[in-house]
C-alpha cells in the first residue's frame, strides 16, 4: 500500500469498526483509536523524512473521468501538515481515554478517526476536486462531533449553527474552485502553480471565494461565532482537537496554498488580508477579555490567534508568511494544551465558571504548571514559542510599511496577556472555595498529553531552530520562497517593546483586581464597563454582531415578505383574470335577455364606436 493511504484508509476503516463495538466495552475503543492514530503519526513522520531527504511521495489514480485523477502529493508543506494533524489526533485519543464528559465514547472516537482521515486527505490532495471531497466530509463530522458531545438541545443548535456557517463558506469555496478550473483548464494544483493566476477579472473573484472558505475554516471573523458557543455546548476534548488544532491547521494551510502557491496577489488583496487579520485579532481578544467562563474565554482566543496567522500570510513577504505558518503550529500546541487544562479543571470541579473556581494550583499542580507555560506562550512571553512566531509576524508586518497593523497586533498581545492573568488568577491562585477542598489532580491520561504540549511550548521557544529548520523552512521552499535567518533570540526593539506590553498588562490586572474588590474573575470590569465600550459590549453580548443570529432573526421577516410577494403574483395570474372573466360573463348574461330593441341599440352603438375610431385614422376606406 502506498504510504500516503495509511493515514486516510486506516482510520476510515477503524472508525467503522469502532461503530460495531458495543458501547459498554471497556478501553477497547480507546486502545484501538490510540493505536491507529499512533500508526498514522508514524506514517506522518516517515512521509516528512521522505519529503526532506528522499523523494516526494505521490499517488495518482483514475477517478472521476475526463482527466480528473485522485492525486495525492506529500511535498514539504503537506508532509508538515500531515505530521501535525496526526500528532494532535494521537494526543487527543490519549487525553479522551478517561474523559467521561465527551458524549458517547463510540461516537467520539468514530468522529475523531473520521476527522483524522479526512483532514489527512485534505492536506495531501494535489487535486482541488479531491481536496473539496475531503473538505466537505469534515463538515459532516464537525456537525456530529458537536451534536453528539452533549445530550442537550443547545448542543444540537450549536451543531446546526456550525454546519450552516461552514456550509455557506464551503459553497463559496466550491464556486471558487469551479472558476479556477474553468480559467486554468486544470484542477491539479501543481499544474495551476506552474502559471500562477492573477487578481484580474474572474480569477480575482475566484480567489476571494476560496479565501472565504480558508479563513472560515481557520475560524476568523466574522465566521467564528459558532466557536464560543461550541465551547459551552460541547466537550473539552473536541475543543482541544478541532477548533484549537485541526481547523486552524487546515484553514491556514489552504490560505497559504492559494495566496502564495496558486495566485499572485496584488497590493489591494494584501490590504484585505491584513485588515481581516487585524480585525479578527482585536474583535476576538476584546470579547475574550471579559468572559467569565474558562472554555469560552479560551475559544475567543482561538479566534484571535487566527488573526495573527492571517496577518502573517497577508504580509506576502517571506518572514511574515513563515511567521504565520510557525504561529499556526505554535497556536495548535498551546491552545490545545489550554483546552486540556480547562477539561481537567471541569472534570475535577464540575464547573468552568471562574466565579466558582480559585486556588486550584496546590490541588492540581501539574495542570497548573501546564496552564502557566501555555498561557505565557500564547501571551508572547520570551523565550517561549509564541514569542518567536509573533516576533516574525511583527517583523513581516513592519516590512510592509503599514504600521497600523503592527500596533493592532501589539494591542492584541496586551489584551491576551491581560486575559490570561485574569483567568490564571481566578482559577489557580487566590483562595480556594469551600466546596473545592476535596479536588485532586487530573488522571495520568489527561496529564500526559498536556505535559507533552507544555514541553513543546518550551522546546519550540528555546529550540525554535528545530521546527524552523525541519518544518517551516522546507515548507517555504515548497511555496517557492527563500527565507532569511528566522530563529534565534534577538534583543532588539521588539523585545523591549514586549517587556513594556507585559508591564502594562500586569499593571492593568492589578488595577482591575483592586477596583473589583479582590475578585480576580471581575478584573476586566473596569474596561468592560468603560464609557465608550460598555454599549458596544452590550450589543455584542446580545449577539448584534453575529451574522448568523441576525440572519436567523431575519428569517421570519424575509419568509413573511416572500409569502406576501408570492400571494400577490398568484392573485395577478390566477385570481384577477378569473375575477375579471366572471364580471364580464355576468354583464354579458344580463345583456342577453332576448330584447330585440336592446340588441339593435348595441349594434348601432358598436357601429358608431367603430366609425369614431376609424375616423381618427383617416376614416373608412
Amino acid at each position: 500500500m502506498n504510504l500516503l493511504l495509511i493515514p486516510i484508509v486506516l482510520p476510515l476503516a477503524s472508525a467503522l469498526l469502532v461503530l460495531l463495538l458495543p458501547e459498554k466495552t471497556k478501553y477497547l475503543k480507546e486502545l484501538l483509536t490510540s493505536g491507529v492514530t499512533a500508526v498514522c503519526l508514524l506514517a506522518g513522520v516517515s512521509t516528512l523524512f521522505s519529503a526532506l531527504f528522499g523523494q516526494t511521495i505521490t499517488l495518482d489514480l483514475p477517478w472521476a473521468g475526463a482527466g480528473l485523477n485522485f492525486t495525492l502529493k506529500a511535498d514539504n508543506l503537506s508532509s508538515f501538515l500531515l505530521l501535525s494533524v496526526s500528532f494532535f489526533s494521537f494526543l487527543i485519543s490519549i487525553y479522551a481515554f478517561s474523559f467521561e464528559n465527551k458524549g458517547g465514547a463510540k461516537w467520539f472516537f468514530f468522529n475523531l478517526l473520521m476527522t483524522q482521515a479526512f483532514a489527512a486527505g485534505a492536506v495531501l490532495s494535489d487535486n482541488l476536486l479531491a481536496l473539496l471531497f475531503f473538505w466537505e466530509g469534515l463538515l459532516v463530522f464537525l456537525y456530529t462531533f458537536i451534536a453528539l458531545s452533549q445530550k442537550t438541545e443547545a448542543a444540537k443548535r450549536t451543531a446546526k449553527k456550525a454546519f450552516l456557517i461552514n456550509a455557506v463558506t464551503d459553497l463559496c469555496l466550491l464556486v471558487g474552485v469551479t472558476i479556477v478550473a474553468c480559467i486554468s483548464g486544470s484542477m491539479n494544483m501543481t499544474v495551476i502553480a506552474s502559471a500562477k493566476l492573477t487578481m484580474n477579472g474572474w480569477a480575482g473573484f475566484a480567489y476571494v471565494l476560496m479565501m472565504i472558505g480558508a479563513v472560515s475554516k481557520a475560524g476568523a471573523f466574522p465566521f467564528h461565532t459558532w466557536i464560543p458557543d461550541a465551547a459551552t455546548d460541547s466537550s473539552a476534548p473536541f475543543m482541544a482537537y478541532v477548533p484549537a488544532a485541526v481547523d486552524k491547521l487546515l484553514g491556514i494551510y489552504f490560505l497559504a496554498r492559494i495566496s502564495v502557491y496558486l495566485f499572485s496577489l496584488n497590493g489591494a488583496m494584501q490590504l484585505v488580508l491584513m485588515t481581516l487579520g487585524a480585525v479578527t485579532i482585536l474583535a476576538a481578544v476584546m470579547m475574550a477579555f471579559v468572559q467569565t467562563d474558562y472554555k469560552r474565554l479560551l475559544s475567543y482566543h482561538a479566534v484571535s490567534q487566527a488573526g495573527y496567522m492571517i496577518l502573517g500570510i497577508g504580509t506576502l513577504n517571506p518572514i511574515g508568511i513563515a511567521g504565520g505558518l510557525f504561529h499556526m503550529l505554535n497556536n495548535a500546541v498551546y491552545k490545545s494544551c489550554l483546552f486540556m487544562t480547562a477539561g481537567a479543571v471541569e472534570k475535577r470541579t464540575g464547573t468552568n465558571d471562574l466565579s466558582k473556581l480559585g486556588g486550584l494550583f496546590r490541588a492540581m499542580p501539574v495542570t497548573g504548571i501546564c496552564f502557566v507555560i501555555a498561557a505565557a506562550a500564547i501571551s508572547g512571553i520570551a523565550p517561549l514559542n509564541g514569542f518567536f512566531s509573533k516576533e516574525m509576524i511583527y517583523k513581516g508586518t513592519l516590512s510592509t510599511g503599514y504600521t497600523v497593523f503592527f500596533w493592532a497586533a501589539e494591542v492584541g498581545s496586551f489584551l491576551t496577556l491581560a486575559s490570561f492573568l485574569k483567568l490564571g488568577h481566578a482559577a489557580f491562585f487566590g483562595k480556594r472555595a469551600g466546596d473545592l477542598t476535596e479536588v485532586r489532580e487530573a488522571p495520568f491520561s489527561n496529564l500526559l498529553p498536556m505535559a507533552i504540549l507544555a514541553a513543546l511550548c518550551i522546546a519550540f521557544g528555546f529550540g525554535a531552530a528545530l521546527p524552523i529548520n525541519w518544518l517551516i523552512r522546507p515548507a517555504m521552499y515548497t511555496l517557492n520562497l527563500h527565507t532569511p535567518v528566522l530563529s534565534g533570540f534577538h534583543p532588539d526593539e521588539l523585545y523591549w517593546l514586549s517587556l513594556i506590553v507585559i508591564l502594562a498588562a500586569v499593571i492593568n490586572h492589578i488595577v482591575g483586581y483592586t477596583l473589583s474588590g479582590g475578585r480576580a474573575w471581575k478584573a476586566s470590569d473596569h474596561i468592560h464597563n468603560a464609557p465608550l465600550l460598555a454599549g458596544t459590549y452590550a450589543l455584542a453580548e446580545k449577539r448584534f454582531f453575529d451574522p448568523y443570529e441576525q440572519a436567523m432573526r431575519a428569517v421570519p421577516f424575509v419568509a413573511a415578505a416572500i409569502y406576501k410577494i408570492d400571494r400577490f403574483f398568484d392573485y395577478l395570474t390566477d385570481a384577477l383574470p378569473s375575477s375579471l372573466g366572471g364580471m364580464f360573463s355576468g354583464a354579458s348574461s344580463r345583456l342577453h335577455n332576448g330584447s330585440y330593441p336592446l340588441y339593435m341599440a348595441l349594434t348601432i352603438a358598436g357601429a358608431l364606436v367603430y366609425i369614431f375610431i376609424t375616423a381618427n385614422y383617416g376614416g373608412i376606406r
